[in-house]
């Protein structure tokens, strides 16, 4: 009896340790930091990297719900979002996938392209996920490949992969690709970790919904083409993005370093918390202060990546400044000082409101203008002048209406010390230099805007070729605002879209 006992603990035992062996997946693994673990599968020298928070209970998941049961548009946004997760991890949303949900989800790319795309993500249920590979593998839709480092690896027919150990679920564009990032996982080879996360996040919120980081220097190369030539964007080193949820509404927050920095005057916006002042409304309403900057960034960066878009207004300025003494450059837009505004009613049409430092200089070449407007016409011809068809009409207070083949360029006038200018044909260019400035805003920087809540939902409507009703579903949406701050080693740019309480 005793011999018999003893080999059936013998067995027991032996049983226990073979089951052991075969079953070493579905051991629980505890994974005490899913963030620092699922880092841990990056290299870091990937040139984009997310962390983009799962668990719709609690945190910014949750606080993205609270906000889609004001909003169904966000709603929306969420099961699209879970659908692509889905269709990425070969799981089924509601049966499948939303059971895994908790922990945060990391995605890079090694190039800051979408075609080498992976995923590490620690799951809820390591058991369940085994079980639901299995399943796959069973079907056929997965084939099981030789393990690395205690991973099992699973290929699919389109040539993907995944590797799972526990609840860590990896996925890459093919087996060899994972095999590496294995292999470099096992050796600890530079690997991103909180701490480098931190770093390269520029001094963003940790508890956003979605963080983003790229190496700027590896994204210029890659894609940049021609504006690698504006020296700011050559000098771009990190951009940090986040995405969070708060009471009102969402906060999409940027900042781009540079080094070394660019010259002050190569910055897109003027440094500074100092906001500028905003005069008008507007669906469309942008205040900038220090405008000559900003113009000359603008223009700078339109002459190297699309030269044509101002070839009217190159051959506007040789005739003025040949028949009229007139330099843009020189005695407009070197001229803008102070504070400036642009607006518009239909994202099309635009008009600005700055102030000079020498209005008086800047009236006198608008005069010169009256040159123009006489000489133009039949005199041109007659005296066998080709204008290009540039033509001036000089008109009461001061205002000059250039056009090119009847079709208007600009209109502009020097108004109570401001230069006022339009590519809007009905604008009242008196009317718009006596609109006062608003409030004063909260320092933020040298630029803000606002985009009118209707003609936004508008947009929305006709750009993606919606039915008009859905308008009504849009209604929670505010009036969204953006800020910007520059330095000459970092941008800081805000957009705020307030949603309403339902």
């Amino acid at each position: 009896m005793r011999g018999k006992g003893g080999a059936l603990a013998i067995v027991a035992a032996l049983a226990a340790a073979l089951g052991g062996c075969q079953t070493k997946q579905e051991e629980e693994i505890v994974i005490a930091d899913p963030v620092a673990e699922a880092l841990a599968y990056a290299p870091a020298g990937a040139a984009a990297l997310a962390v983009v928070a799962t668990d719709p209970e609690a945190g910014p998941g949750a606080a993205l719900a609270r906000l889609g049961e004001r909003f169904g548009g966000i709603e929306l946004v969420i099961g699209q979002a879970q659908a692509t997760l889905g269709a990425r991890l070969g799981l089924d949303v509601e049966r499948e996938l939303r059971p895994l949900l908790g922990y945060p989800i990391v995605l890079w790319s090694a190039d800051g392209t979408a075609a080498r795309r992976y995923a590490a993500w620690v799951v809820r249920d390591g058991g369940r996920l085994g079980r639901l590979l299995e399943d796959r593998e069973g079907s056929g839709v997965l084939r099981r490949e030789p393990g690395v480092a205690e991973h099992e690896i699973y290929t699919r027919s389109d040539g993907g992969a995944y590797a799972r150990r526990g609840p860590v679920l990896l996925t890459a564009p093919d087996a060899a690709s994972l095999r590496i990032l294995l292999e470099r996982r096992a050796a600890g080879r530079g690997q991103w970790t909180r701490s480098l996360l931190r770093e390269r996040s520029l001094g963003l919120p940790e508890g956003a919904l979605a963080r983003v980081v790229l190496d700027a220097r590896a994204v210029v190369a890659q894609r940049a083409g021609a504006a690698r030539r504006v020296p700011w964007v050559a000098a771009l080193e990190r951009i940090a993005l986040t995405v969070t949820p708060t009471g009102g509404g969402l906060r999409v927050h940027a900042r781009a370093s540079t080094a070394p920095p660019p010259a002050s005057d190569e910055v897109p916006i003027a440094s500074g918390l100092a906001p500028p002042d905003v005069r008008g409304s507007g669906p469309i309403v942008v205040g900038v202060r220090d405008p000559r900057q900003t113009a000359a960034f603008v223009r700078r960066t339109v002459d190297l990546l699309d030269p044509e878009r101002l070839a009217g207004l190159r051959k506007a300025e040789e005739v003025l400044g040949r028949y009229a003494r007139v330099s843009v450059q020189e005695d407009l837009l070197d001229r803008l000082a102070g504070s400036a505004t642009v607006s518009s009613r239909d994202g099309r049409t635009f008009t600005l409101r700055s102030g000079l430092d020498d209005p008086g200089a800047t009236a006198g070449a608008l005069g010169r203008l009256g040159a123009l407007a006489r000489f133009g016409g039949p005199l041109a011809d007659l005296a066998g002048v080709d204008l290009g068809g540039i033509a001036v009409d000089e008109q009461d207070g001061g205002r000059y209406v250039v056009t090119r083949d009847g079709r208007l360029l600009v209109a502009l006038a020097v108004v109570d010390g401001r230069l006022v200018a339009s590519t809007d044909p009905g604008v009242d260019l008196a009317a718009a230099a006596a609109v006062p400035a608003g409030p004063p805003a909260p320092a933020a920087g040298a630029l803000r805007g606002r985009l009118d809540a209707e003609f936004l939902k508008a947009e929305i409507v006709r750009r993606l070729g919606l039915p008009a009703f859905v308008r009504g579903a849009l209604a929670p949406l505010g009036a969204p605002i953006v800020t910007a701050r520059g330095e000459r080693d970092i941008v800081d740019v805000q957009v705020v879209v307030p949603v309403a309480g339902g």
